[in-house]
């Protein structure tokens, strides 16, 4: 008898896990319904606040990404994700080509991809939008990516020291090649970061030649405007025009916050004074093949680079990026301070740490990155 109460009894103790498998398949309806009825929503989306019509220039030889970015930067979605799926599915993407498109203000994600699908207006003008803190190989790519020009073109360009200097930057003497076999970059530093209107037979040079003569002008109203400050700091550090440059790439690259711009230059040119190395991450990676990774212990120990310096002491020999207007200013007139060291908080603000000694500095590093 107890043989056959255990076999009656077999089958209920199947019965949970039965009931447990039931479970997991209707939470995995249930998440495919919310799945698809957010994408429904994301697809449906539409704008509010635009005008009637938004225009988009989508220039030539535009990347998916860039197609997607541009429609998101004209306040057409709030959901990229989503706008790329709907490309693509839809066959938008084939058809897209340079030019002008007319979106109503208030078009969904269906809507853009049957815009896309038909001919757009002739483009009157090309933007080129050049970045604060974006490297001269950087700049080039944004160039070739209109179409315009190679990326090679404009990098041949920034190496030719009498053309670049032609163009009236204080880009100084002829350097010796770089030891690491890096082209010399004398264009680094004269890109100002603004964004450019071009016509549509403008080539590369046409390009540079703008973001240069640009850089010129804001150069040129920036000493004359601080003309006390910039003779005070030449005399008091020996520098020359293309080493005040210099010194606002670096605090371009280092300030994510424009409120320590100033305070940032303050400990750069503090170090100079004391004859301290520099040893700011930003210049270890100034090498065509570094761009966008973090910098290594063997980066630091790498003294065929002539900008690391860490292993050099000193300003390097050139910018290492494009400084933009309040980085100028701050290498003109930095905050007067005693402040030797600072390190990132990494707490999302892009702010940092500052500490007059080594102690006090070594204490900020446990704290913020260890």
């Amino acid at each position: 008898m107890s043989a056959a109460r255990a076999g009656r009894g077999a089958p209920l103790a199947k019965a949970p896990r039965r009931g447990l498998w039931r479970a997991g398949v209707l939470l995995v309806l249930l998440g495919l319904v919310v799945f698809a009825g957010v994408a429904y929503l994301q697809v449906t989306a539409r704008p509010d606040g635009n005008p009637a019509t938004v225009d988009v220039q989508i220039p030539r030889g535009a990347s998916r990404d860039a197609v997607v970015r541009l429609i998101e930067g004209a306040h057409l979605t709030e959901h990229p994700t989503a706008l790329d799926w709907v490309l693509k599915l839809s066959g938008a993407y084939a058809k897209v080509q340079a030019g002008v498109y007319t979106f109503p203000g208030n078009a969904d994600a269906l809507k853009i991809a049957d815009v896309l699908k038909l001919p757009p207006a002739p483009a009157s003008q090309l933007s080129l939008t050049l970045i604060p803190g974006e490297t001269v190989w950087e700049a080039a790519d944004r160039v070739a990516a209109l179409g315009i020009g190679s990326a090679d073109a404009v990098v041949a360009l920034a190496a030719d020291h009498g053309r670049v200097a032609g163009l009236g930057v204080p880009v100084g003497p002829p350097r010796d090649p770089r030891p690491d076999g890096v082209g010399q970059t004398y264009l680094e530093g004269f890109l100002f970061p603004e964004t450019y209107f071009l016509d549509v037979d403008a080539t590369a040079t046409d390009a540079v030649e703008r973001a240069v003569a640009h850089f010129a002008t804001v150069w040129e109203r920036l000493r004359t405007r601080w003309r006390s400050d910039l003779l005070a700091v030449r005399a008091r550090y020996h520098l020359s025009e293309l080493d005040l440059v210099t010194m606002a790439s670096l605090v371009e690259a280092e300030a994510q916050d424009p409120g320590e711009a100033a305070r940032i230059a303050g400990v750069f040119y503090n170090r100079l004074e004391k004859g301290m190395r520099l040893q700011t991450d930003p210049t270890l990676m100034y090498r065509s093949d570094r761009q966008g990774r973090a910098p290594t212990k063997a980066d630091r120990l790498d003294a065929t680079n002539p900008y690391n310096t860490y292993a050099i002491p000193g300003l390097p020999p050139g910018p290492i990026c494009s400084p933009g207007e309040g980085a100028l200013v701050a290498a003109l007139r930095p905050e007067r301070h005693d402040l030797l060291y600072f390190v990132a908080m990494r707490d999302g603000t892009g702010r940092h740490a500052f500490a007059k000694t080594l102690q006090d500095h070594n204490a900020n590093v446990d704290r913020y990155l260890k």
